[in-house]
């Protein structure tokens, strides 16, 4: 008996989305200079209304667009006023949100929902992937949840003529401790069964660390691990990461299989304490035949001075928005706040409908749907999705009738 009422109490407490609960693209091949038709599929034993979604693509790869829109399309599993909207996000994501004004439900629990076309450049070669991140779906009582992050891996000309990356390859950052205001030599090391002749990597510091340099430059050296021909690079990046690029001019291949490839200094500031996280980032790694791989992504933990426990963050962290749902008549505003209280910065996937200036007051402009977009300076972020309509026209389509007449009713009765 009271192993019976211990699992009924787990089973009312883990109300949430299923394990089998993902959107995802089933893996593909195209030919460079091709368009192919993907189709975005969701697996929900759960009853969701509204889904978010960032799209990552790789170089090479592109979606369709028509006049700076991109071009998504719903199949059949959508209700009659589910829309789907998007917009280039700073990361170089596309982020997509698909909703309802009606609350209607998806139709179904498997199956493609979403339609668009990927271009792939005429210089394409081996395989890629595309991302799918930052998935967030909205149930019929408006509760949100994260579903898992997925992968799509598409093969262009010249891939799958080789074994995929195994478990072994990564590139990765030893653990380190380091005394405030001091300056260490770190070492990136590679471990790799596949042989390489190429690597790139987004290289993500915390605050109190930083890589040094010389006139501008950041200064990174190459182990005798590169062949002859092999050099370094690195760019910083909008988001603050620092990229290197090894490669070499003759296409020869990194030796060993395993030890340290890169070395530079890591400079840590004279307040410096706690733990801190390095990361290596978009790791992409390419065999003597062109083909690249995607690498996982690795964190280094870093020890300073002072502790082993990071203090308290000081300033404010994290997006939750008062409200993530609104309709508003032509002419109406809403005044959005981050609830956290940390700043936030504000868009809009479709300011012609729905603007939001800088401090988060939304007004309606013209019939349509946009999301309204908070993100914080750590690339977290919640939106809102506004509906703007003209006074009694609640499908949008320009005209009052008996549809909108049926649809108020379906709203008062929780339809």
């Amino acid at each position: 008996m009271k192993k019976y009422i211990f699992t009924l109490l787990c089973m009312l407490a883990c109300v949430g989305a299923a394990a089998q609960d993902r959107l995802y693209i089933n893996d593909f091949s195209i030919d460079a200079g091709e368009t192919k038709t993907v189709e975005i599929q969701l697996d929900n034993a759960t009853t969701f209304t509204a889904l978010q979604a960032d799209i990552y693509l790789p170089e090479g790869l592109s979606i369709e667009q028509e006049d700076g829109e991109y071009l998504f399309d719903l199949t059949d599993r959508k209700a009659r006023n589910h829309t789907i909207s998007s917009t280039l996000l700073s990361s170089g994501a596309v982020r997509i949100l698909i909703a309802s004004q009606t609350v209607k439900e998806i139709s179904g629990n498997s199956g493609a929902l979403v339609t668009f076309n990927i271009i792939a450049d005429a210089s394409l070669s081996g395989t890629k992937t595309i991302e799918l991140r930052n998935v967030v779906a909205t149930t019929p009582q408006g509760i949100e949840h994260q579903l898992p992050a997925t992968t799509c891996t598409v093969t262009g000309p010249g891939g799958g003529e080789e074994p995929p990356v195994t478990g072994d390859d990564r590139l990765y950052i030893n653990d380190f401790s380091i005394a405030a205001g001091e300056t260490k030599t770190v070492e990136i090391q590679l471990d790799n069964a596949t042989t390489f002749t190429a690597l790139q990597a987004d290289i993500y510091l915390p605050d109190g660390l930083s890589i040094e340099q010389e006139d501008g430059e950041y200064l990174f050296d190459l182990t005798d691990r590169k062949a002859r021909n092999h050099t370094i690079s690195s760019t910083l990046l909008s988001s603050g990461a620092v990229r290197i690029l090894i490669a070499s001019q003759t296409v020869k291949e990194i030796s060993g299989n395993s030890g340290a490839l890169v070395t530079f200094n890591i400079i840590a500031d004279a307040s410096l304490s706690g733990t801190k996280t390095i990361e290596l980032r978009n790791v992409v790694a390419t065999t003597t035949q062109g083909i690249e791989h995607q690498l996982p992504a690795t964190t280094c933990t870093v020890t300073a001075s002072g502790g082993s426990v990071t203090p308290p963050d000081p300033q404010p962290e994290g997006v939750a928005l008062n409200t993530t749902m609104a309709r508003l008549q032509l002419g109406e505003t809403l005044q959005l706040v981050n609830t956290t209280g940390a700043a936030v910065t504000w868009t809009s996937s479709n300011p012609a409908a729905v603007a939001v200036d800088a401090n988060g007051l939304v007004t309606a402009l013209s019939n349509g749907m946009a999301a309204i977009t908070a993100t914080d300076a750590h690339g977290r972020s919640q939106w809102c999705a506004v509906w703007s309509y003209q006074r009694g026209d609640l499908n949008g389509d320009g005209k009052v009738d008996v549809e909108d007449v049926n649809i108020d009713i379906n709203i008062i009765l929780g339809k």
